[in-house]
């Protein structure tokens, strides 16, 4: 991973970011960091939050946000304008939720203080088992998560707080791709900082990494081109600077 200083960040119309340890800091939005958010958006830049939180918190951010669109359930659901957007045809939802429940129990019985986490029951496509958010189980607990939910058919991956699942073989990159295609921005970047991140990391048209990310580097088989000098937001806000300087 390269310095951010080295990337050629002229003609981005877009940023997609993760929000977990991305766009917070210390698991709170700075008021600093949301400030950066509004200097995108009247430069002309779209940021589109990329998370793997709830349709419930992606409602929220689209409506009180300056942001075009939200991609929510780590690719589950997108939020552009009036229009909500699924991976999986909506009349699978509830047979695919009673799926995923099952699997809940499933993780409860094979790993000691796994639970869903308390904002699941605000998705729609996904679940999310909490390990290091309201809960602190560890990364061996992680890890152990995962594979029970994979050996049950099912795609599972890690943020820096849950272990989320669903049905189906979309994740973040896939609702990117549509998205760019909709928001008609064929120049657009990818910042992050975590494990569910990696495939942005491995295909966006250009990929960064906030300095946490360093944390988690062991685990990726791809890496963000370059990385940030500061962490979570702060690390954010320094991707902003570079961009509008670029401009």
């Amino acid at each position: 991973m390269r310095p951010l200083r080295e990337a050629k960040l002229a003609g981005f119309q877009a940023v997609f970011t993760d929000v977990d340890g991305t766009l917070t800091t210390g698991g709170r939005l700075l008021a600093s960091t949301y400030s950066a958010l509004e200097r995108l958006a009247r430069a002309g830049v779209a940021v589109v939050p990329v998370t793997g939180r709830t349709s419930g918190w992606a409602d929220a951010m689209q409506r009180t946000w300056p942001v075009p669109a939200v991609i929510a359930e780590n690719g589950g659901v997108t939020f552009h304008g009036a229009r909500r957007l699924y991976a999986n045809p909506p009349a699978r939802l509830a047979a695919d939720k009673r799926r995923l429940l099952a699997a809940a129990r499933a993780v409860a019985r094979a790993v000691p203080g796994a639970r869903l986490s308390s904002d699941s029951r605000y998705a729609e496509v996904d679940l999310a088992i909490d390990w290091n958010e309201e809960v602190h189980l560890g990364d061996g607990a992680a890890a152990r998560i995962e594979q029970v939910l994979r050996g049950l058919g099912l795609s599972a991956v890690r943020s820096s707080v849950h272990v989320n699942y669903w049905v189906g073989r979309w994740n973040k990159l896939t609702a990117c791709r549509k998205l760019a295609r909709r928001l008609r921005t064929p120049r657009w970047l990818f910042v992050g900082d975590s494990l569910n991140d990696e495939p942005l990391f491995a295909s966006a048209p250009l990929a960064i990494g906030v300095a946490n990310v360093r944390e988690v580097a062991a685990g990726l088989a791809h890496l963000p081109a370059y990385v940030t000098r500061a962490r979570e937001g702060r690390g954010f806000e320094e991707l902003a600077r570079a961009l509008l300087a670029a401009r």
